[in-house]
């Protein structure tokens, strides 16, 4: 009886001293139950203002050609291009302006009057100036993919026109049109450090027409083509770097 006495003594004594020893300490510092632990912080996604670069290679795409007389067949070749652009950044919504250049493509139209070759040929480039927005589609294992639309203007420089059906077949000048331009877009982003990402994507981009225009020097017999409805559908590699 004495032990059970001494046994129940000295467990008291021991929880009184504990407690003694917890009350000295002030509440704030107290370890929270495990039930009570503050949840991790969340991981907010990258966000703000971005400068973006693309290459890529253009394969281009032509309506109809508008020229008296008519072509019959036209041969509109595939160029390299490359684009740059300032963006901006917010959790899954992007916008960005990009100006593109399209490489100097050689055009032809053969008519039904032409024997053994084109009797219309020219130099086109293509510039366009696009306000795009985007929406990223979520992230997995550092990969966005995301969709995105743009509208602008194009820019079309026409020189060394040729019409070997009129005596004088250069252009006099360059012939410069200017259109409304669309585009659609998707593709996919991997962000490779916290500051940079590549992004691979696919892209269709309306141009509008071109107009090639000649004649003999001082003006007189002017001759005109229009190169109808031009498109190309892009395959595009390029590079952002976010400022923050």
């Amino acid at each position: 009886m004495a032990r059970v006495k001494a046994f129940v003594t000295a467990t008291i004594a021991t929880l009184a001293l504990a407690a003694t020893a917890r009350a000295a300490d002030a509440p704030a510092s107290w370890p929270p139950p495990e039930f009570e632990q503050p949840a991790p912080p969340l991981t907010e996604l990258v966000s703000g203002w971005y400068l973006r670069g693309d290459i890529g290679y253009r394969y281009n795409e032509i309506g109809f050609v508008e020229s008296s007389p008519p072509v019959v067949s036209h041969d509109y070749g595939n160029v390299p291009a490359a684009s740059f652009g300032l963006g901006y950044k917010y959790h899954w919504f992007r916008t960005d302006l990009t100006v593109d250049y399209g490489a100097q493509i050689l055009m032809h139209g053969t008519t039904a009057a032409a024997v053994g070759q084109p009797q219309y040929s020219d130099r086109i480039d293509v510039f366009t100036a696009l306000a795009n927005v985007y929406l990223d589609l979520g992230t997995w294992a550092g990969f966005t993919p995301y969709v995105g639309g743009g509208a602008g203007i194009s820019y079309f420089r026409s020189r060394d026109y040729v019409n070997t059906a009129m005596p004088v077949g250069g252009s006099v000048d360059a012939v410069k049109t200017q259109n409304f331009a669309w585009a659609w877009m998707a593709g996919l982003s991997y962000q490779v450090m916290p500051n940079w990402l590549i992004d691979v994507g696919y892209r269709y981009l309306d141009l509008g027409d071109a107009i090639s225009r000649g004649g003999s020097p001082g003006g007189a017999s002017f001759n005109e083509t229009i190169w109808k409805d031009l498109s190309a559908q892009e395959v595009r590699f390029g590079v952002r770097f976010l400022f923050d």
